[in-house]
């Protein structure tokens, strides 16, 4: 017997599972959808922000029915998203995606105007590659094979 240790080469390579192009944008809305969560949570801890909302001011002014319906409103689109991408026909999908993903990147290109805070610069660059990356996925949407018979 040998007192050489015996090393095994490794050639196998993981495997490349495919991942339909609907999960894959699913999966990129959700993480849009958690990073508008825990920006607004951290956004709590800015010094004020607590009393502003005790006195009656959120994201557009003075609280009210119609402005925290259009709150509601603009933020539910990114999170029907996720379930949209499933379960509507691709070519629906493919173009909701692209004009949903531009129309939020240009609002929050205009937000992070009006913003000083290093955090929502982090989460807002964060979303804004998300939103890319769901613009070209949608836009690069694999065509249907036709196996003529």
């Amino acid at each position: 017997m040998s007192n050489k240790k015996e090393t095994r080469k490794i050639t196998d390579r993981l495997a490349e599972p495919y991942v339909n192009v609907k999960i894959k944008i699913s999966a990129l809305w959700a993480s849009v959808v958690f990073c508008y969560i825990y920006g607004d949570f951290f956004g709590l801890f800015r010094t004020g922000k607590i009393e502003r909302i005790i006195d009656g001011y959120g994201p557009f002014g003075t609280v009210t029915q119609g402005s925290l319906l259009s709150v509601a409103i603009i933020t539910s689109i990114p999170c029907v998203m996720v379930a949209l991408s499933l379960m509507l026909k691709p070519n629906i999908s493919r173009w909701l995606n692209i004009i949903a993903a531009t129309i939020f990147i240009i609002f929050l290109g205009a937000t992070m105007l009006i913003s000083s805070w290093y955090f929502y610069f982090y989460l807002g660059f964060i979303e804004i590659l998300l939103k890319l990356m769901i613009i070209w996925l949608a836009w690069q949407w694999p065509l249907e094979d036709h196996k003529d018979t």
